[in-house]
């Protein structure tokens, strides 16, 4: 958790501000094309997390990816489709065709 007061004066991107007008983040498109979603529970959550990662680490490896989403707590047990969705999202053409969002 992070309380609001250590983040004042900082620019915040909440999950509906990821993607540019009438698009998808590419995070957000491979969470579709990956059929991710399930009760979404954790989704706001993992998709932060995992566009977080992505910025850092453009092409993480397998084991990256299970660390940085570690902390994310999926109820319905899609780790297998989320990990399959941030390696989609970092492929090149994913910011190719769905704009790169931010």
């Amino acid at each position: 958790m992070t309380p609001v007061s250590s983040v004042a004066r900082q620019r915040i991107t909440t999950i509906e501000g990821l993607a540019p007008a009438g698009g998808l983040h590419p995070v957000q498109a491979a969470w579709i094309e990956e059929d991710v979603p399930q009760c979404g529970y954790c989704q706001a959550g993992q998709i932060m997390m995992a566009v977080s990662l992505l910025a850092v680490k453009p092409h993480p490896t397998d084991d990256e990816i299970l660390d940085a989403m570690s902390a994310n707590l999926c109820r319905c047990g899609t780790y297998l489709r989320i990990r399959r969705a941030v390696r989609r999202a970092s492929l090149p053409s994913a910011t190719e065709t769905h704009g790169g969002g931010q």
